[in-house]
């Protein structure tokens, strides 16, 4: 058995042409310039909108990997889905 392995020197811009992916970056800097002017005119509104949903999810988020990670250490918690053994 071979292995071969070949490195690429790419942009992001060259791979997403290589590959024939859409080039977004034009429509992500018009939604980018418009949040920034929408937080400038507005600071609560885009801390209700944007940043308060996003801390949120991100703490859900985190709670689920704190429970994966407690499930790989203690198998048996995951199948009862207590959290916890008692032995």
């Amino acid at each position: 058995m071979m292995k071969v392995t070949i490195d690429f020197d790419l942009t992001p811009a060259e791979a997403r042409e290589i590959f024939g992916l859409p080039d977004f970056s034009g429509l992500h800097q018009s939604l980018t310039a418009d949040m920034l002017k929408k937080c400038q005119q507005d600071p609560q509104m885009a801390f209700d909108t944007f940043i308060k949903p996003a801390m949120e999810q991100g703490i859900s988020g985190f709670s689920a990997y704190q429970n994966l990670m407690a499930s790989f250490m203690n198998p048996r918690a995951a199948k009862s889905g207590t959290g916890t053994t008692k032995e």
